[in-house]
């Protein structure tokens, strides 16, 4: 097994701190919706799919009417197989800005797998990084040997 350069290092470890930085972000926002959310029936209004080479997307359009009585319409964060137009889907709207909503299925087990991915590739990375500075001159490198200390 070959090892790692330096420069692949660093690439494997900014990879791994995205991975981690979305993970928390998504977290973060699941448990404050989960927390401060109100629940809400939501009707799909539209469902808008676009293909590309190897991949689609869909981007889901729901409705639906606050506990105060307005009603709302967006675009949903989530599309499984199984959803079209007219189908009621749970969601999540914020009591003081009911434009933003999620849906309430949306779990923890995603940004779970997210942080064990990130912080493997931030391990990795950083692993790769001090070996590759070990083996630029076959030493440890400590910074008093750079002043001859």
């Amino acid at each position: 097994m070959s090892k790692m350069t330096k420069k692949n290092a660093i690439i494997v470890t900014v990879v791994g701190a995205l991975f981690l930085l979305i993970a928390v972000l998504t977290w973060v926002k699941t448990v404050h919706y989960r927390g401060e959310g109100v629940h809400a029936d939501a009707v799909i209004v539209d469902i808008e799919t676009t293909y590309f080479d190897d991949d689609t997307d869909h981007r889901v359009t729901v409705r639906f009417t606050t506990a105060e009585g307005t009603e709302i319409e967006g675009e949903l964060d989530a599309y499984q197989t199984g959803f079209y137009i007219g189908k009621t889907v749970p969601v999540l709207y914020l009591p003081d800005n009911p434009q933003k909503f999620t849906y309430e299925k949306n779990g923890l087990l995603l940004p779970l797998i997210f942080i064990g991915a990130g912080v493997f590739l931030l391990g990795v990375g950083i692993f790769g990084i001090v070996r590759a500075r070990k083996d630029d001159d076959g030493t440890d490198y400590a910074p008093d040997d750079a002043n001859g200390v």
